[in-house]
């Protein structure tokens, strides 16, 4: 975490955001999406709401959502406004939202999905063209399950390098499983401050004999896939 050098209130706030267009569902309640306003050194930003939906009532949010979110964007305000100290004023805010809070588990898949498409693409069948890529349900394990399935020398096709990202990635979700509404998932933030990396280490070390190999793999695939994430944030 990066203390602030001056302490200035971090307010949140979450409400429906009532002045857009509500969804209509359930013998016609209006649903409205779940927003944030947040307020830092007297500059307020309000932006939408990452993890969640379109409610009736702020109350229908899940369990533990809104607390979650909240400790988020705190710990991005903090470790924003440590660098830039009294010039910090929310700017930028959005879109790093959206970059830290993201899981390490869909950093992996943006990263390994286009590449393992290019390697199905190369298979000259008709076959091909079943495997819906932009699902977001067809995780990089299905889709390769899928491939095994429909042609029988794909894994001699993929390049070496592809191979073994793919085998380490199996190993990361075999020690984390992917993110189900229990927001207790390892996020890009958490890689950034470095704690995660310990926490990982850990866990490689219990579950594997080989662990040190292992954890240099995962911590390889894990920054190239949050490096390109980082891409958008040097836009």
């Amino acid at each position: 975490m990066y203390p602030l050098k001056k302490t200035k209130k971090i307010t949140v706030r979450f409400f429906l955001n009532r002045m857009l267009k509500p969804i209509t569902k359930e013998k016609g309640k209006e649903l409205y999406p779940l927003y944030i306003q947040v307020t830092y050194n007297r500059k307020n930003m309000q932006l939408r709401s990452k993890y969640g939906e379109y409610y009736h009532e702020l109350k229908e949010a899940p369990p533990g959502l809104l607390e979650f979110e909240e400790r988020v964007l705190r710990r991005i305000i903090t470790r924003e406004a440590s660098h830039l100290e009294d010039s910090y004023n929310l700017k930028g805010l959005r879109r790093n939202y959206e970059i830290y809070s993201l899981s390490i588990h869909q950093a992996i898949e943006d990263y390994l999905k286009p590449k393992l498409r290019a390697a199905i693409r190369k298979i000259n069948s008709p076959l091909t063209h079943v495997l819906d890529f932009d699902s977001d349900r067809a995780t990089v394990p299905l889709l390769q399950a899928a491939a095994q399935k429909l042609f029988p020398d794909f894994e001699r096709r993929l390049g070496t390098r592809l191979r073994q990202e793919l085998a380490i990635y199996e190993q990361f979700l075999r020690l984390y499983k992917p993110p189900f509404l229990n927001y207790s998932f390892p996020m890009i933030i958490d890689w950034s401050e470095g704690g995660f990396k310990e926490e990982l280490n850990r866990k490689v070390q219990l579950a594997n004999k080989n662990s040190s190999e292992i954890f240099q793999q995962l911590c390889e695939l894990i920054r190239q896939a949050v490096s390109q994430k980082f891409m958008v944030l040097d836009d």
